[in-house]
């Protein structure tokens, strides 16, 4: 995927990595892993994936805060959603603290779609409300994307894109 990074000036043709399951609720051996594996590519188009864990917020500020790309994954709520992107920012935040390029960081936000639907549709047929099943996972994805907007719309995010930094993109997973 490396020619589509090129011609896109690194905007796509990432690979993600994933750091192990088992350092989910590890910060400090997320980290390790994440470097360790971001060294070993030695690629700019490699996105390290970070799992959207209580341990994975400090892991992606510290990342992008170095200069490794992440794909943040597993994110399947709002509460999940919005400190994964307050810590993007605060991570290209301190790269420009620090007098540091910001205009090819990348980072996106993997949403599960389908798999709240699973989880919300069984519950609704133990209440005995079928009608409502099917359109949970939905609902939640469009109030992702508004926040998205409210986030990365901010004043806050603004003085940033003036310096060259690229939203972190939603990717919107396990949509079947």
């Amino acid at each position: 995927l490396r020619p589509v990074y090129d011609a896109t000036q690194g905007l796509d043709g990432y690979v993600s990595l994933e750091v192990s399951p088992l350092l989910a609720n590890d910060t400090q051996g997320t980290l390790a892993e994440a470097r360790h594996l971001h060294a070993l590519v030695n690629r700019p188009n490699i996105f390290i994936k970070v799992p959207a864990t209580p341990a994975g917020v400090p892991a992606i500020e510290a990342l992008i805060s170095e200069g490794i790309n992440v794909n943040v994954t597993l994110i399947f709520s709002l509460s999940q959603y919005e400190p994964i992107a307050n810590a993007y920012i605060a991570g290209l935040e301190q790269r420009v603290n620090r007098g540091q390029d910001i205009s090819m960081m990348a980072s996106v936000a993997s949403f599960f779609v389908s798999r709240v639907d699973t989880a919300v549709d069984k519950e609704l047929e133990k209440l005995g409300h079928q009608e409502l099943q099917g359109v949970a996972a939905i609902a939640n994805a469009r109030c992702a994307y508004a926040l998205y907007q409210r986030l990365f719309g901010s004043e806050r995010w603004q003085r940033l894109a003036e310096r060259g930094a690229h939203v972190q993109r939603p990717l919107w997973a396990s949509t079947s």
